[in-house]
């Protein structure tokens, strides 16, 4: 009787579970591949900063990699469950990396923001940053070159990869829409660990996937391999456990 694929599939696990060979693990590698292309295809639609598909697959690999080193068969969950977490958690590790002003300069740019939010909802003008510097309670000449760092990390180079490889020097600068900051995303992620404790990998996945990196209904179902509607029902299934685990838990959290 011919094997099927999925037959392959388990006997090399079954073969890599007792060897730990190098080869076999790539061959199992390269067997996820099209899982990590399609999660980056759809993720770049949505992080931060804008990036192309493959640069953030590239990231993902890194997920790939360590989900099939360390995965236990024994687990009882389907490696595909775990091995999506893994790679979102390796595509959203990298986003920090590169983010260019780190946690301390997000901060900065919140609070910044909020200021002269409320400034303006008060007075109906915008403030001046002298005002903006006293009311953050920062020197006005350290606020300013803080404020000039925020700015320029959200522009680009108008330059192709090819120009800035031929060492072109095209100054043009145009503004672009950073999104969510994956800073954000980093102080939340104690929340995300805390309110999904105790859930199955793939019901871990589906809050990660919708509620931290905005995927909809139809895109989740594309990276789980499920219909849009089973994605719906099994959200609002774990939505209904979440409400009876903290119905009597009182606490004070900010997302």
């Amino acid at each position: 009787m011919k094997k099927t694929a999925k037959d392959e599939v388990a006997v090399l696990w079954r073969q890599y579970r007792k060897s730990k060979s190098t080869a076999i693990r790539n061959t199992l590698v390269e067997r996820y591949i099209p899982l990590v292309n399609k999660m980056a295809e759809i993720m770049a639609r949505r992080l931060w900063p804008r990036v192309n598909a493959d640069e953030l697959a590239s990231a993902g690999y890194d997920g790939l990699i360590a989900a099939v080193t360390s995965f236990d068969l024994d687990r009882g969950v389907k490696f595909e469950t775990y091995c999506r977490q893994r790679i979102v958690g390796a595509i959203r590790d990298w986003q920090r990396e590169i983010d260019p002003l780190g946690r301390s300069g997000r901060t900065f740019e919140r609070s910044l923001n909020a200021v002269e939010d409320r400034i303006r909802a008060e007075r109906g003008e915008f403030a001046t940053s002298d005002e903006l510097a006293d009311e953050l309670g920062l020197p006005l000449s350290k606020f300013v070159k803080m404020k000039r760092t925020v700015m320029a990390s959200h522009c680009v180079p108008l330059e192709t990869p090819t120009e800035r490889r031929n060492d072109s020097r095209i100054s043009s600068l145009v503004p672009v829409d950073p999104g969510p900051s994956p800073v954000q995303h980093t102080e939340r992620e104690l929340i995300r660990d805390y309110l999904t404790r105790g859930l199955k990998e793939q019901d871990r996945l589906i809050i990660t996937l919708y509620y931290y990196e905005r995927l909809t209904m139809a895109e989740i179902g594309k990276v789980l391999g499920v219909s849009e509607s089973r994605v719906c029902q099994r959200h609002a299934e774990i939505v209904e456990q979440l409400r009876t685990r903290f119905a009597n838990v009182a606490c004070d959290l900010v997302a």
